[in-house]
């Protein structure tokens, strides 16, 4: 759907864990508000997010495709790949011999990057200080 293309919802009707259902297509709900199923049309802003709109024009809530998505830790044994690998993040680099760990599986790219955000700020607790160094975090779809 290009950007800025409004849908008028057809169907709608509300899952678990902040999950819907739109014409028949699943989405994650980032930013709810009340009586969400009452939603009139489903517009993408300019950052791909979905915008639902109600006939409240000052009500909103904003939802994301669906997707399975994992977030992988990588830490490479050989730091002059590591160093290659932070240059153009080829993963022909990434070798058996390192180690990969699946650390979280979301079901938002949102989500997802709000996770690495975390996991990259020198603030965050989970800041790992080998991070761009022999350690790097990879969304996989």
């Amino acid at each position: 759907m290009p950007k800025g293309k409004k849908t008028i919802i057809k169907e709608i009707k509300l899952l678990e864990n902040d999950e819907i259902l739109i014409n028949g297509k699943e989405y994650v709900i980032l930013k709810t508000t009340e009586d969400i199923q009452t939603a009139k049309t489903m517009k993408i802003s300019s950052n791909g997010n979905r915008i639902l709109k109600f006939d409240d024009e000052k009500k909103m809530a904003t939802i994301d495709v669906k997707r399975d998505i994992n977030i992988i830790k990588v830490t490479f044994k050989d730091e002059e790949r590591a160093r290659l690998f932070s240059k153009n993040s080829d993963k022909n680099l990434i070798l058996p011999e390192d180690i990969k760990e699946k650390i979280a599986n979301v079901n938002s790219s949102i989500k997802a990057r709000e996770i690495l955000a975390k996991l990259q700020d020198k603030k965050s607790e989970k800041f790992d200080k080998q991070i761009g160094i022999t350690i790097f975090y990879l969304i996989e779809y």
